[in-house]
């Protein structure tokens, strides 16, 4: 934001006004209802959530889940995370260290709020003094308010909440209730909440069955609206443009 308010101003000798192009923060989110594929849907949520340690701005922090199925998913997802090596990148293990001893204390507040909260904290949450990196155990939180903080702020870092969602038109109620809208994704095999899901869920990159990172340029150019950024889609044909001054000539002869 800072970087577009100083764009916005007018300098002495500008003589044009400037543009932003902005790629911003997410709270990203996956949707599984009761006709899912939980094998899958915790290979996918486990990978979304964890892939660069929750550090992308598109990583799985929240995990909104249909009534039905809930607990069993959320048991699942939780084992699942406990089961991850975590140690250094060199040595192919699942979890790396956060990027910085700033980024571990932010993350490791957000851990402290939350419990204060009153969300219950299934496995994770606290840090590992390893190899001299900065470690923080996969962390999952259930039952989480879809207004705690933990559910509403981005984190950026190996953090869940989990939602319990009273069928699927409040899972993306709940999806939608947040400032940021960059990723998502729905686990389902009900092909009529899948059709739906592409005008109901409001992010910028969504994916039906299957993590929700990973873009690819020239297949899924990625970005998102609201406080996520101005929706220009790096990795796609039109993102040059945003570049460039547009002008139409006409000639009549």
């Amino acid at each position: 934001m800072r970087i577009d308010e100083h764009a916005s101003r007018h300098r002495r000798g500008q003589f044009f006004l400037k543009e932003t192009v902005l790629e911003m923060g997410g709270k990203d989110a996956l949707i599984v209802d009761e006709t899912a594929d939980l094998d899958q849907a915790v290979k996918f949520a486990v990978k979304s959530a964890y892939g660069f340690q929750g550090q992308k701005c598109s990583a799985m922090s929240r995990l909104i889940v249909v009534d039905e199925v809930y607990d069993e998913m959320v048991d699942r997802f939780a084992k699942a995370s406990e089961e991850l090596e975590i140690g250094h990148a060199a040595d192919n293990a699942d979890l790396n260290p956060v990027i910085n001893e700033a980024a571990k204390e932010k993350i490791l507040g957000y851990i402290q709020r939350a419990k204060e909260e009153g969300n219950e904290l299934v496995t994770g949450g606290e840090p590992i003094d390893k190899d001299g990196g900065y470690y923080i155990q996969p962390t999952v939180f259930k039952n989480v308010d879809p207004g705690d903080s933990i559910a509403q702020e981005e984190v950026f870092g190996p953090v869940v909440a989990c939602i319990r969602a009273k069928d699927f038109d409040h899972a993306i109620d709940i999806f939608n209730n947040v400032e940021y809208a960059l990723t998502g994704g729905l686990i389902s095999e009900n092909r009529y909440r899948l059709n739906r899901a592409r005008y109901a869920l409001r992010v910028g990159n969504l994916y039906f069955n299957r993590g929700i990172t990973g873009s690819i340029v020239g297949v899924q150019p990625f970005g998102g609206f609201k406080m996520s950024g101005t929706d220009a889609k790096a990795g796609g044909p039109d993102y040059l443009k945003h570049f460039m001054n547009a002008r139409v000539v006409t000639d009549r002869l």
